[in-house]
């Protein structure tokens, strides 16, 4: 990805119908339309705090997650997109998305999302198996799943994301296969492959502890991300980070800030920003977040930014980059840390991990192989 100035900017929405028995984000189950429209005046005005920051910077993505965003009505939607434009710099082709739950969709929504200028919907499908996402705990069923996307394709999106999850209890490399093929089906245009990760303190957590579901074993989690992966490449989509694949040109440009040392804002409870160096985060406690807001103070305490070293930088820079197919360009590491890579890190790694690595002189980069044990690569940088 070419470096760039420009900035992202993610505006969080923490509320849900219900919490998910694997989600362990931070969202709240409320779908009270009068808390739903005071977070989002309490957003617009987030945003405006925001966009003093940097005002002479182009902002060519925004994505509006969660959360489920799309619980909010179109009235509170339209408020957001509002201050997003009269606060920041908005780049004419920008990408701008919003995160959103099928059993939440509607024409009505949908049509409104595109008027306000979002041109990017994500769709948080997870699988086309109804026994599947009973035990996930998601509020639609397959049905819903595909309306949701045949909706939004008539709304005018053409740029259509949706999120599948796998390795979970239960599913069968049969169930796995028929929601691949199923979403390679629907024509969208990006696809997130998730593994299941059985999260302390979520309701599927307690299931494995008493013993009412047994997590998936290592190898068929392999076995169903690559199968996956094959599927997907024989329709089209191609691999560009460990977990997403889209066709040509549809890749997510605004998480492709995050995995490319780009720069980025953060509106909402708990938002993250990464601005000229510093990261901080914005309350997490939405009270303490809300009392911000309305004050016009700081929705987070800059006294307790994350101040890391450059050696730490440098470990987020390849742990991020990693992620990426395309790897890492030395020349672009040497332009934003000035040092050269190998100065900092010893070839050696390189070698020690043969065949899940290349390195061709200019760029690094994991095998398909190698991404299976990415974790463990990735710390020999950190």
């Amino acid at each position: 990805m070419t470096r760039t100035n420009n900035l992202g900017l993610y505006v969080h929405v923490p509320f849900c119908v219900r919490k998910c028995a694997y989600c362990d984000f931070l969202s709240f189950a409320c779908r009270e339309e009068a808390v739903l429209t005071e977070y989002a005046k309490a957003l617009s005005r987030d945003i405006a705090l925001k966009g003093e920051l940097k005002p002479y910077r182009t902002t060519d993505t925004v994505y509006i997650g969660g959360g489920t965003p799309s619980l909010l009505s179109p009235a509170d939607i339209n408020l957001i997109m509002e201050s997003v434009y009269y606060n920041f710099n908005v780049a004419d082709d920008a990408e701008i998305t919003i995160e959103a739950n099928p059993a939440t969709l509607n024409e009505e929504k949908l049509r409104a999302y595109r008027a306000a200028g979002i041109n990017r919907i994500s769709i948080g499908v997870q699988s086309f198996d109804n026994t599947v996402l009973n035990r996930l705990g998601r509020i639609h069923d397959k049905n819903d799943a595909l309306n949701a996307i045949r909706l939004a394709q008539k709304a005018g999106f053409d740029n259509i994301s949706i999120d599948l999850m796998f390795a979970i209890p239960g599913q069968t490399e049969k169930m796995w296969r028929d929601t691949v093929r199923q979403a390679i089906f629907t024509g969208v245009s990006h696809i997130s492959l998730y593994s299941l990760q059985i999260e302390e303190n979520t309701p599927m957590w307690d299931m494995v502890e008493a013993g009412t579901i047994t997590p998936t074993e290592a190898e068929a989690d392999r076995e169903m991300y690559h199968m996956a992966l094959d599927m997907m490449r024989g329709a089209g989509y191609y691999q560009y980070e460990i977990s997403n694949a889209a066709v040509p040109g549809r890749e997510s440009r605004h998480n492709l800030k995050y995995w490319s040392y780009q720069e980025y804002i953060g509106a909402g409870t708990g938002a993250s920003s990464f601005v000229d160096g510093r990261r901080y985060c914005n309350y997490s406690k939405m009270l303490t977040y809300l009392d911000a807001v309305k004050k016009g103070r700081p929705t987070g305490d800059a006294e307790q930014a994350d101040e890391f070293s450059t050696r730490e930088e440098m470990g987020i820079y390849v742990f991020t980059g990693l992620r990426k197919v395309a790897g890492i360009d030395m020349r672009d590491f040497e332009e934003v840390f000035g040092m050269d890579f190998f100065s900092v890190y010893d070839p050696e790694i390189i070698r020690k991990y043969k065949g899940y690595m290349e390195y061709d002189g200019s760029v690094l980069k994991l095998t398909e192989a190698g991404m299976d044990i990415s974790n463990r690569i990735m710390s020999e940088f950190v």
